[in-house]
């Protein structure tokens, strides 16, 4: 708590049409945190509010360089970008290079699996710590609140009352809604909301699976629409980006994109 903490927020600047302020979801809480906040974080808040990306990238990595940067928080995706642009600008190997006291890196957003090895390849430490947030513009709904477990605890008191459907039965006749007292361990599960922000049964489009039901403590397993249940297989993102790692682990390479869908035989073998 003694340096910075780097906040990598969204690309757009914040527009304003008959009365209404809208923009990213990153970007107005950037617009809206108390003064004192600047204090303790970088960038400034002129420079996280630029509305083209490539002169903000520059801007940042100029502005954030030199700081003491103590953690950071953002999207894994997009945080990579930045960080390996601070390598190249600063000319250095490794990124404790360039904030030696660097502890802890808060991410969240999309699955941190198929970053970490990138990541821990430009912050040789194992000292420094990773943990996921899980929120989104619709709620903050869960945290990663242990240092030996990556499983997220569900936060029941922020104003979200949460019901879920088994991806067994999701989008067929026999589609039912549980509450979280009928969750079981070891299923996957849609998340429907219903909030005090005016959001009712609201499919969110994720998907988690249940570690324990006392606390309530989930691990999020992709998208409803990253769901294949064509043959029974119900194959889901979890999945494929473990069964890939492991695959680059033992061929020793790196996957940039990749795309996988079900083939119909057609009535051939």
């Amino acid at each position: 708590m003694t340096g910075k903490i780097y906040v990598l927020g969204g690309s757009s600047e914040l527009y304003e049409e008959n009365g209404t302020v809208f923009g990213d979801l990153s970007a107005i809480l950037i617009d809206n945190m108390p003064f004192w906040a600047e204090f303790s974080s970088t960038p400034s808040n002129k420079v996280s509010l630029m509305s083209d990306w490539e002169y903000k990238m520059q801007a940042i990595v100029n502005e954030t360089m030199n700081e003491n940067v103590t953690s950071l928080a953002g999207v894994p995706s997009w945080m990579l970008v930045l960080l390996n642009s601070v390598l190249e600008t600063s000319g250095k190997k490794t990124i404790l290079d360039v904030w030696p006291n660097l502890e802890v890196y808060f991410h969240g957003g999309v699955s941190f699996l198929p970053y970490v090895d990138q990541f821990k390849s430009i912050i040789p430490s194992t000292s420094v710590k990773y943990y996921e947030i899980y929120n989104a513009s619709e709620g903050f709904f869960a945290i990663q609140d242990r240092n030996q477990s990556d499983e997220l605890l569900l936060m029941l008191d922020y104003g979200i009352f949460y019901e879920f459907i088994p991806m067994k039965t999701y989008g067929s006749a026999a589609e039912k809604i549980i509450p979280l007292s009928e969750v079981e361990t070891g299923e996957n599960y849609a998340i429907v909301i219903t909030t005090n922000a005016g959001l009712w049964r609201y499919k969110i489009g994720d998907t988690v699976t249940f570690t324990s039901t006392n606390p309530y403590r989930i691990k999020v397993t992709g998208r409803t629409k990253h769901f294949i249940n064509v043959f029974g297989e119900e194959l889901i993102i979890e999945n494929t980006d473990k069964a890939l790692k492991i695959v680059t682990q033992k061929t020793n390479s790196e996957i940039i994109e990749y795309t996988v869908a079900p083939i119909f035989m057609e009535g051939k073998l």
